[in-house]
């Protein structure tokens, strides 16, 4: 037995002297738990709440300002627009500016509580099943308080009449699964090379700085169209998922997500000093990304800080471009915020990938 034992204690001496030499893995170690409760703690909540609501009020009574408040005290709906007209409170719901829509007709006032009730048209963006289910359990709830028979509800789920949950579950898993292979591909790149000594050589050749970013990049993104190509049409197959808006709009606006996401993998493979490292940087940057993007959970259900970091990530806004296109068929002008925030992470992830490495080999 003693022999068995024999050089246990220098050996457990020499592992503890490497774990004090290498502090990023000891940071690791007890920062990643934490971030992962309070990621997990806050992301994975499905009490949804202050669902962005737009309203329609034809009638513009008392009566109506009473009903809708009445709404409001619920604290599930949040109304963040009045509009003129119908029509336009479905344009809102396509541009993803509200998630609900309440239509309240002219002489609402004069029939409330009568023999004939208003009818109140509800609108329901089906594009979330579970934030479309908040939204119609308060806008049921608060008219049986009221008065029973009061209102006449009508509700009208829309892009996704049946509720399927594979409808917005696969196209923004497409996404999730989209970033990881990219930010994967690209994040061990540069360590890979300074391991094999290959960077130096890269280093002494005439090649600039951003043309080495975007020449590693090139290949990976070519790789990735494909591979959302096939994936696409998988989710066809399989799944019965139909695209309702233009393929060509979608795969256009694949582009500036894969390059983002790439040039992340290249912010990482830049801090990076190991592929051990680098592994760690992509794991710590896929949980936050998942977690926060709406895939699992609304980003309605998430504190303002988080909201705001959520930000950040391509995949979140890519996976309102893909929800947006493939369930309910919106066009450019629909997505320009999405649009916009993808375009500016592009250039702000390759500056920064570019800044970086020339930091790190000066």
């Amino acid at each position: 037995m003693r022999e068995a034992l024999y050089g246990f204690t220098s050996i457990a001496a020499k592992e503890f002297m490497h774990m004090r030499r290498d502090r990023t893995t000891i940071i690791f170690a007890v920062l990643l738990p934490i971030l992962q409760l309070v990621l997990l703690g806050y992301a994975i909540n499905f009490d949804v709440r202050h669902v962005k609501t737009t309203v329609v009020d034809l009638d513009k009574s008392r009566e109506s300002r009473t009903f809708i408040a009445g709404l409001q005290n619920t604290q599930y709906l949040d109304v963040v627009s009045y509009l003129p007209d119908p029509v336009l409170a479905e344009q809102a719901l396509r541009r993803n500016d509200a998630r609900a829509a309440i239509i309240i007709p002219s002489g609402f006032a004069r029939h409330y509580g009568t023999k004939q009730p208003p009818m109140v048209r509800i609108l329901l963006d089906g594009s979330d099943s579970q934030v479309a289910g908040a939204a119609r359990s308060a806008l049921l709830r608060p008219i049986d308080v009221m008065s029973p028979n009061a209102v006449d509800i009508r509700l009208n789920v829309l892009f996704n009449p049946q509720m399927r949950t594979l409808v917005y579950t696969i196209p923004a898993l497409v996404a999730v699964l989209l970033q990881m292979l990219t930010i994967s591909l690209t994040s061990f790149s540069l360590v890979r090379e300074r391991e094999l000594g290959t960077l130096d050589q890269l280093m002494v050749s005439p090649v600039g700085r951003l043309g080495l970013m975007l020449g590693k990049m090139a290949p990976y993104s070519v790789l990735a169209m494909g591979e959302l190509a096939f994936v696409l049409m998988m989710g066809h197959l399989i799944f019965d998922i139909q695209i309702n808006g233009s393929i060509f709009l979608l795969m256009a606006l694949a582009v500036p997500f894969i390059l983002s996401a790439l040039a992340m993998g290249l912010v990482i493979s830049t801090v990076a000093q190991n592929q051990s490292q680098a592994l760690q940087f992509t794991g710590l940057t896929n949980l936050p990304s998942i977690l926060l993007s709406g895939y699992i959970a609304p980003r309605e259900t998430l504190p303002v800080p988080l909201y705001m970091i959520s930000n950040i990530f391509p995949v979140t806004h890519f996976i309102q471009i893909i929800r947006g296109i493939v369930v309910r068929g919106a066009g450019l002008a629909d997505l320009i915020p999405s649009t916009f925030w993808l375009l500016f992470l592009t250039v702000v992830l390759i500056g920064a990938a570019t800044l970086r490495f020339r930091k790190s080999t000066a």
